[in-house]
């Protein structure tokens, strides 16, 4: 279980959503990604996937970590 800061106070027993692909929590909480299954990807990962060029080394890469959703 995490802890979550509203407002400088401290909440504890809230779960926080982390990106499968970089490892943040948004800053929106659920609402700043997409749930793939069981997986959550984050706004700005989903931003950068949409960029890619296919056949890069860095969409190779990303292609390799989504493989592993499924």
């Amino acid at each position: 279980m995490e802890t979550a800061e509203a407002g400088g106070k401290s909440i504890t027993g809230v779960l926080l959503p982390r990106c499968h692909l970089c490892g943040e929590v948004p800053e929106n909480g659920i609402r700043g990604g997409i749930r793939i299954r069981k997986t959550f990807i984050c706004e700005k990962c989903e931003s950068h996937i949409v960029s890619l060029q296919a056949g890069g080394s860095k969409y190779q890469m990303v292609l390799e970590q989504l493989k592993k959703i499924w």
